[in-house]
């Protein structure tokens, strides 16, 4: 949670100084870049009393516009105040005599946003579905939350989330926006890496396929994995640098088990922006590129139209459409931001074969779900439609009600539980469904008068 004192629109201003001129009467900002070789970034971050995450290292024959990255990575910085932290023991028995048994100390693990989150944690649980390490728990009540001792910095929960609402404090969001505006080729390493050319970030399994598409946009990348336990995150980061590669060249990876050569460079529409989330990024790529829009599919078989998807949808993305005696639900790609809300409030997904709902693996329950959300390798952006049926309208006023799906659901689940269900009454609008049950109870002849909208 932030406050209010903490927004992506605020600026830091940032101190460029050499490895010779570190001294605290020459630091005038919270924010510093050091040119310099061999330098440790976490005692001078002690020496100099700054946050360790708002400190960046780069080698002394460094190019300009490798300091000038480094410099708008820790202008937009915002977040690295509200790093988590961690106690460190202290260092000598003299400071246990003063009374200072601990100090704390600021890491660069992934932070919870409900801001950006704004109560899609109701019923999305993308992040949680993506760590590999069970770090992550959505509780529907409260929100988002990380264990830090299970969390590996691995970066894969932050680049999954359509909304940024998990960020690192050293490299936030708007971090990866606004060098993205900036002209240049890029080299993009992790902090494990121990040479300090170019801009290094917590993990390249971090950055997703938009945050890729943005940074080409202004000039070549080249990425570069130092190997570490962690290597087989990048697996599908790799998958999309290779497909990037083929169909607009410019982009280059090097790790001690993969190397790919940049191909020759195509020019890209997009043009980089400031945007507030990767939701409304991902809507202004104009290219048209594999895993940026997501392919929605329902199964025709299973789906009795409840709409309760598309009341969900908080992009709108699946919406219903009635017309001549047909109810269908159509999908808009370009509105899609991969939430999977739709998934999870489907109310006929996951239900064995006795009709009862069972808690089940993630794995198996994939198999049972009646809608599927996945990264589309296909580029239609055309609206069209997933399902459809006879739409049913009100036997007295011509209202309409739903599908005859939904209505024939309903009947069978009223039958089961041992409760009465007519047509007659089935096949009218609320209001007149009351005043069908009212009349049978008295007499058709007699008269209803409703006190309040029954609709």
């Amino acid at each position: 949670m932030t406050s209010l004192f903490y927004s992506p629109l605020i600026k830091y201003r940032v101190d460029v100084l050499p490895s010779s001129e570190l001294k605290k009467e020459n630091i005038n900002t919270k924010a510093l870049v050091v040119i310099g070789d061999g330098i440790d970034r976490e005692k001078i971050s002690e020496d100099l009393e700054l946050n360790p995450l708002l400190v960046r290292i780069v080698d002394k024959d460094s190019s300009k516009e490798e300091v000038e990255y480094n410099k708008v990575v820790l202008e937009n910085a915002w977040l690295a105040d509200l790093a988590p932290v961690e106690e460190i023991k202290s260092i000598d028995r003299r400071s246990l005599l003063r009374g200072e048994v601990k100090r704390a100390k600021k890491v660069d693990k992934p932070i919870y946003l409900s801001e950006y989150c704004n109560g899609l944690y109701k019923a999305c649980n993308v992040c949680e579905f993506s760590c590999p390490y069970n770090a992550i728990k959505v509780d529907k009540k409260t929100g988002v939350n990380i264990d830090y001792i299970k969390c590996t910095s691995c970066g894969l929960c932050v680049a999954s989330c359509p909304v940024s609402a998990i960020q690192f404090p050293s490299l936030s969001q708007n971090s990866i926006f606004e060098l993205a505006k900036v002209k240049g080729e890029k080299r993009i390493t992790c902090y494990k890496n121990t040479k300090n050319r170019g801009v290094k970030i917590p993990c390249l399994a971090m950055l997703s396929e938009v945050d890729i598409v943005l940074l080409k946009s202004s000039g070549n990348l080249t990425f570069e994995c130092p190997g570490c336990e962690f290597q087989d995150n990048l697996k599908h980061f790799i998958e999309v640098i290779k497909e990037y590669n083929e169909r607009i060249g410019g982009i280059s990876f090097y790790s001690p088990y993969e190397k790919i050569e940049a191909k020759e460079t195509k020019e890209l529409n997009t043009t980089p922006q400031s945007f507030y989330n990767r939701a409304e990024a991902r809507r202004n790529i104009s290219d048209e590129l594999p895993y940026i829009l997501f392919e929605v599919s329902i199964d025709n078989n299973r789906c009795t139209l409840c709409e309760s998807c598309v009341n969900w949808c908080p992009t709108s993305a699946l919406k219903l459409r009635r017309d001549s005696g047909v109810e269908e639900i159509d999908f808009d790609p370009k509105r899609c931001i991969g939430c999977n809300l739709c998934v999870n409030v489907c109310p006929e997904s996951c239900k064995l074969e006795e009709g009862k709902t069972s808690e089940i693996p993630p794995n198996i329950a994939s198999l049972t779900k009646v809608i599927k959300v996945e990264k589309s390798k296909s580029v239609n952006k055309e609206v069209r439609k997933l399902v459809g049926d006879e739409l049913v309208r009100c036997r007295v006023c011509g209202a309409p009600i739903g599908s005859r799906k939904s209505l024939n659901h309903v009947k069978k689940i009223m039958i089961e539980k041992g409760a009465s269900c007519e047509d007659e009454w089935l096949e009218r609008c609320p209001k007149h469904r009351v005043e069908y049950a009212f009349q049978k109870q008295f007499s058709f002849n007699a008269r209803f008068k409703p006190r309040g909208d029954l609709r």
